[in-house]
């Protein structure tokens, strides 16, 4: 899947570059793919106890594009043109829309998990836990974010809100609403990730969640 992941979703890149300032898509491109390639072939495998293994591929991916612009792009532009990407494969799209992230045999998955990723010990893993647990709903508190550790030390920390970002339109196109209230990216504790479903989630919890998206933006560089 890491491998496949760049080959997937490499025709959407080269027509969304446009959104970044690119006048030269296809030699952003090719130096974008030769930065992902040093890039993976240099991080150490991940161990049995890591968690979220695709995550990182795609912060590489995208550290990778916007080291390959001439011009940097703002964090702005970064999050729209990672989520046009993201979304734009019609299999990507029917996979959120179909996957039902709140039912009972997903969240025991989480719990698993969460509880696997306490051994994790690669330098840009994941590791979390699961509360608040019931009524189609539950929160995942990460401790560590992968995504957060490596583009910080590729020294490019402030694009990880465009990623954060993410959070809330895989909520949009699936059948959950997203809520957090702080991520380490901005300088919080944890990363409190709420997951309700849409067909429980009340009035106040749909505007929380808005309100949510927005306070993260600002604090992200976004508007």
């Amino acid at each position: 899947m890491v491998k496949l992941n760049w080959l997937v979703y490499r025709k959407h890149i080269v027509k969304l570059l446009p959104l970044l300032g690119v006048t030269d898509p296809q030699a952003v491109w090719q130096q974008a793919k030769a930065k992902y390639k040093s890039e993976m072939k240099r991080l150490p495998d991940y161990g049995k106890y890591d968690v979220l293994k695709l995550n990182l591929a795609h912060a590489v991916m995208l550290g990778a594009i916007y080291e390959s612009c001439a011009a940097k792009p703002t964090v702005n532009q970064l999050a729209k043109f990672y989520r046009d990407m993201v979304l734009a494969p019609k299999l990507v799209r029917a996979a959120f829309a179909k996957k039902d992230m709140v039912s009972a045999k997903a969240m025991a998955m989480q719990r698993r998990q969460g509880e696997k990723s306490q051994k994790a010990q690669h330098p840009y893993t994941w590791q979390y836990k699961m509360t608040n647990e019931g009524n189609r709903r539950f929160t995942l508190q990460f401790t560590r974010c992968g995504i957060c550790d490596y583009l910080t030390d590729r020294g490019l920390r402030h694009i990880v809100p465009a990623m954060c970002a993410m959070d809330y339109a895989f909520g949009e196109a699936g059948n959950h609403l997203f809520l957090r209230k702080e991520t380490l990216a901005t300088g919080g504790s944890m990363c409190d990730c709420t997951y309700i479903g849409k067909d429980v989630a009340t009035a106040a919890e749909r505007e929380e969640s808005r309100q949510d998206c927005l306070a993260e933006a600002r604090r992200g560089g976004m508007h």
